[in-house]
């Protein structure tokens, strides 16, 4: 049996969800400074998201009550973990709820994001939210990536693409093959098991660099336990 013993209060604050001003603190710590007034836009974000999702399921609704440190901490942890460029385009592919896209938007107003997704019913609320938020530097589209790559207007325009555990990773590759530019970089936030989908794909595809890193933050350290990871794609300059 056993001998390890946690206090009620112990339990209770290992339960306790995250708040926004706690996410804030802990964005602070790791050296990532969100000015106050992109900071009541995130949180009248998470409100919005919050309300629409009743209607339809942009997030799981069993982990409402976990938004600030589950959603939005861990799509923060890009901006923590990985540098992006001044103001450069980026894909955020397969948006579903506007995650990481509508995050990186607010807190990055130098980013220009394009919001992709397959589905119309997200893609509209999306919209609604984008428009309710008056995020000028975001646009929202619907359509799947491999087929709107090979339009003119989306052609290898990007040279960051970001997803969030949308798909096995040499999907997110093909899938996004057009859309990127040359020298191009592919940010996923993803968790569990992943080696033998990292080996996969550096065998198929010559040339491109795989770096996988743990999120490792101060002050909060359930991302770690929990075997959630940042995974790059650095593709060459030349087209893959």
């Amino acid at each position: 049996m056993s001998n390890t013993f946690h206090s009620h209060s112990e339990m209770s604050e290992n339960l306790k969800p995250l708040e926004s001003t706690e996410v804030r603190q802990i964005c602070l710590d790791n050296g990532l400074i969100v000015s106050d007034s992109q900071w009541r836009v995130l949180e009248k974000w998470a409100d919005l998201l919050l309300n629409y999702n009743q209607e339809i399921n942009l997030i799981s609704r069993k982990q409402t009550d976990l938004l600030w440190e589950k959603q939005i901490l861990h799509c923060l942890s890009l901006l923590i973990c990985r540098e992006i460029p001044q103001g450069v385009e980026v894909c955020d592919f397969g948006t579903g709820g506007g995650l990481p896209g509508i995050i990186l938007a607010i807190v990055r107003p130098d980013l220009y994001l394009t919001l992709v997704d397959s589905r119309q019913k997200k893609v509209d609320v999306v919209q609604k939210i984008v428009d309710e938020l008056s995020l000028s530097n975001v646009k929202v589209i619907c359509g799947r990536g491999e087929l709107l790559g090979k339009q003119a207007q989306w052609n290898q325009r990007f040279l960051v693409i970001t997803a969030r555990a949308v798909a096995p990773l040499i999907d997110l590759v093909r899938w996004t093959f057009c859309l990127r530019k040359s020298g191009s970089k592919l940010h996923v936030l993803k968790g569990g098991e992943i080696q033998d989908e990292i080996k996969a794909l550096s065998l198929m595809f010559e040339g491109i660099q795989i770096s996988k890193s743990t999120i490792v933050m101060k002050g909060y350290a359930k991302f770690k336990q929990n075997k959630k990871y940042i995974i790059t794609i650095n593709f060459p300059p030349k087209k893959y």
